[in-house]
């Protein structure tokens, strides 16, 4: 849970009170605490320093890929080597959950609003992933009043905290003013209760009675700074110069602090004492720290300029020692152009990206560019720190930052905002508008050269791709193949899989596959290309441009398997919906249920936009199937709510076929027919695949015969056969006979037909055309009187669907066969009532995965795992994990 509210609002005492009676009830449970200090927010995961110090003896049970990303995060290791910063949070979730296995832990975070960026982010991945776990998060974080809470921490529940009554002032006040007087303070101060105690101390005593006014209103935050202002203005100047060394500080630790006021002369003892007599500062075995975050900011706010560049000055003295600080401090110290620590700055911004410290690394990159004298290496710099935010994730900072490269002469930035505006047009694309993302993306590639134009121009037709613009890609391709340098194989690989999307897209499937095939060659045989997580997607679409879709869904568990150890999260969500897509087309429809929800689940994690309206239509399509209508349609108005943010509503054609079938599964024949009678005047029907026009009726000749619409139904059968019955894909050919069959006058012919489309599905990849054949063939033969034949087809057909796990075609099979008078007898309803994560969960057991191996792999906790393997048994009625494998792979 996370307490909001304002400063002074009894965020921290409600936590201590929570604290005490958790340590009463749950004598065993171990309190870990952090504290969010604004002077360390770019210290990269400074606060998980603090957070996982007690835990980090279990460091060694991690899978050694996150072991050695949280230990190179933390400073335990000497290893250069960067890690994505998913990776650190999922080993933090891991260590987490590892460290709660012995006894229950509360984990308490105050200030978050002042953690790190990489801290922040890991936390609120773990805690959205603990709920099964002997794990309690309580977080704290200030809100302004008549400000919106932002929804970073969407799944995790939050208590805004609001003021207090009179009466509950009056226990608070303890008597300290009049009845009459309550009213008014609570008024004045919206009953915060920290306003309230230091504007009764700042009170005197006819007001206090209510025989005098009281001062004018004040909005509470400018109130408490001002009556902490005048409280630090009070302090002697060595206690003051005290408070204005640990404002300066990045950290709490005394040893520095004590150091540097004995180099002014100052005696630090002393001072100390003041400070912490007079309710400025604490001073404990945690170090120096000030008693509220208003005093820092009162310290530092009524401070001159000479005052924080000679706390920093001091401070960069006694950190001879710790080469990062020091330059820290010397930074904020400066006061004009240097050079020479600005190069040092890069130094210190590398070595954080380098142990994914993104978001400090912006932050050291940026103040770097202020400092360094000539105009081309500072907005260099600024490149950098927009790279290292778009690595972070922090998009309000990309778009700040890139437009602070816009505003420098073009002459001597063009290469600079090529960067920035890459960055800006490829987050944009995954968490925004795809068409403003298409126009950044577009300006980049006119400013660039060399390799950051080519990758401009390949993410510009992604963008394009969204849009569902042909044109667009091709004239993309075609830049891309004029430009790059084919002597690198990245960009020899790129070149060829641009050039087959184009083809691919504009139907010419024929013409990809070379372009294809050369593109797969170059990622298979070039050394770091094999298993960058960044091309699992390409390496899946260029396998299916090829001609060899088996070959793509058969090699896509190596790159996942190599894409999930390394944590690589952002470029998981796409690559699951194609692989949903796939499985689906090839009736592996439990592993299309587990990719599409694991799809959803991630790219909500990330923001991401227009591949989670993607995910979320496959996974609207397999709902409806396993006859779950309410859900399938809440995934089907997320799908569309995304699609309108991204901007890609007119070429998410492909949602209106889901959306059809949905209804199909449904009952509402009037429904599909509309939707699909439209399909047909927009665009022949040829959705979802580009080269199969009037795609969509099967479906509608299905609604047709449905209401008693024979002669339509009829119609649009014939028109079906003139465009494909000489087709070489043996499912076009099966759907053509189905049709046929379904329409014929007589038996004989129907018979016929479906015999026909039999012999062709043997030949085909769609197991789910396949059992449909065999459904409408059984019902052909039901109501032609056929029982026995019938009873054969309908058999057929409810097995293969509930070898599927599609529920209501299982259902619809066995009504039927009902209906000839059979006793049904059904069979195990494998995965019925399973969610997308128990399938997957169930999936990765089948395989002989161990709880943390299926965690690592899912990005869950063990203890998660193990809830999901129990409840799986518990609906399948099953005793252990061996009966579950053999019931999943049966």
């Amino acid at each position: 849970m996370c307490i909001e509210g304002e400063p002074g609002i009894g965020k921290t005492a409600l936590v201590a009170a929570v604290v005490d009676a958790a340590l009463s009830t749950h004598p065993a449970i171990e309190v870990v605490r952090a504290i969010g200090v604004e002077s360390e927010f770019s210290l990269a995961h400074a606060g998980l320093v603090d957070l996982l110090s007690p835990m980090l003896g279990r460091l060694d049970a991690l899978p050694g890929g996150q072991r050695r990303a949280l230990a190179s995060a933390l400073g335990r290791s000497e290893s250069s080597a960067g890690a994505d910063r998913f990776l650190v949070a999922l080993a933090t979730l891991a260590l987490i959950s590892v460290h709660a296995e012995d006894h229950p832990l509360l984990l308490v975070v105050d200030d978050l609003q002042w953690m790190d960026p990489e801290t922040r982010a890991a936390l609120q991945f773990s805690a959205r992933r603990l709920r099964h776990d002997a794990v309690a998060v309580l977080l704290t974080r200030r809100r302004l009043p008549g400000t919106e809470s932002d929804d970073d921490l969407a799944g995790i529940d939050q208590l805004a905290l609001s003021g207090l009554r009179p009466a509950d002032a009056g226990r608070l006040l303890a008597g300290a003013v009049a009845d009459t007087v309550l009213g008014p303070l609570v008024a004045r101060t919206g009953g915060n209760p920290l306003a309230l105690l230091e504007l009764t101390r700042s009170l005197n005593s006819e007001q206090r009675r209510g025989s005098a006014p009281l001062p004018a209103p004040l909005p509470v935050g400018v109130r408490l700074s001002g009556a902490f202002a005048r409280t630090i203005a009070e302090l002697s100047p060595a206690a003051r110069r005290a408070a204005i060394l640990t404002a300066a500080s990045f950290d709490a630790e005394a040893g520095p602090l004590i150091r540097a006021l004995d180099a002014t002369g100052t005696d630090a003892a002393a001072a100390l004492a003041e400070a912490e007599s007079a309710g400025i500062l604490t001073v404990d075995e945690h170090g120096v720290q000030f008693r509220h975050p208003l005093l820092r900011n009162a310290a530092w706010l009524t401070a001159t300029t000479a005052d924080r560049r000679a706390a920093h000055e001091a401070l960069a003295a006694v950190y001879r020692h710790r080469p990062g600080s020091r330059l820290r401090h010397l930074a904020e110290a400066g006061t004009g152009p240097d050079d020479a620590l600005g190069a040092d700055l890069l130094t210190l911004a590398a070595a954080e990206r380098s142990r994914s410290g993104y978001a400090a690394a912006s932050v050291i990159a940026e103040r770097a560019s202020s400092l360094l004298s000539r105009p081309g290496p500072g907005v260099d710099a600024l490149a950098d720190a927009v790279e290292d935010a778009a690595l972070s994730g922090h998009v309000g900072r990309v778009r700040l930052l890139v437009e602070r490269i816009l505003a420098e002469p073009a002459d001597v930035s063009r290469q600079a905002r090529a960067r920035g505006l890459l960055c800006a047009g490829t987050l944009e694309e995954n968490t925004g508008s795809v068409r403003r993302a298409a126009h950044l993306l577009t300006q980049a590639a006119e400013m660039g050269t060399g390799a950051v134009r080519v990758r401009a121009l390949f993410e510009l037709m992604q963008a394009q791709y969204r849009l569902g613009s042909a044109q667009g890609m091709g004239a993309a391709a075609d830049a891309i193949r004029s430009c790059a340098d084919t002597r690198d194989p990245e960009q020899a690989m790129l070149v060829a899989h641009s050039a087959a999307a184009a083809l691919a897209f504009a139907g010419r499937w024929d013409a990809a596959a070379e372009p294809a095939r050369r593109a797969l060659e170059l990622l298979e045989q070039t050394p770091g290309l094999q298993d960058d997580p960044r091309y699992l997607l390409t390496a899946g679409l260029a396998a299916s441009w090829a001609g060899t879709l088996a070959l793509a869904y058969g090699d896509a568990p190596r790159r996942l398997r190599v894409a999930r150890s390394q944590g690589a999260i952002g470029v998981l969500p796409m690559a699951l919906s194609l692989l949903a897509g796939a499985a689906g087309l090839f009736g592996r429809h439990e592993d299309a249920f587990a990719y599409a929800g694991e799809a959803v689940e991630l790219g909500t994690e990330l923001g991401y936009v227009a591949d989670v309206s993607i995910a979320q239509e496959l996974l609207a399509w397999e709902l409806a199937a396993r006859d779950r209508p309410e859900q399938a349609h809440e995934a089907l108005g997320a799908a569309r709510r995304l699609q309108q943010r991204a901007e890609v509503s007119a070429a998410a054609v492909h949602i209106d076929i889901v959306e059809s079938f949905c209804a199909l599964c449904a009952g509402d024949l009037p429904r599909v027919i509309a939707i699909l009678e439209h399909r047909i005047e927009v665009d022949g029907g040829r959705q979802p695949r580009g080269d199969y026009p009037l795609s969509v009726a099967p479906d509608l000749a299905e609604a047709y015969l449905g209401l008693g619409r024979g002669p339509e139904a009829l119609d649009i059968a014939a028109r079906h056969a003139e465009l494909h019955r000489d087709s070489t894909d043996p499912d076009i050919r099966a759907e053509t006979h189905r049709l046929a069959g379904m329409t014929a006058d007589n038996l004989i012919d129907a018979e016929a037909e479906f015999q026909a489309a039999h012999r062709a599905h043997a030949a085909g990849i769609d197991p789910f055309s396949a059992a449909r054949t065999r459904l409408a063939h059984g019902q052909r033969l039901r109501r032609a009187g056929e029982r026995r034949a019938a009873r054969e087809q309908l058999r057929t057909a409810a097995d293969a669907f509930r070898l599927m796990g599609l529920d209501l075609w299982v259902g619809r099979a066995e009504s039927e066969l009902a209906a000839t008078g059979s006793t049904v007898r059904r069979g195990p309803q494998r995965g019925a009532a399973l969610t997308s994560q128990e399938t997957r969960v169930a999936l990765f057991v089948a395989r002989g995965m161990t709880n943390r191996e299926i965690a690592a792999a899912l990005f869950l906790s063990p203890r998660t795992v193990e809830h999901h393997v129990t409840s799986v048994l518990r609906k399948q009625g099953l005793r252990s994990r061996v009966e579950l494998a053999a019931a999943v792979t049966s």
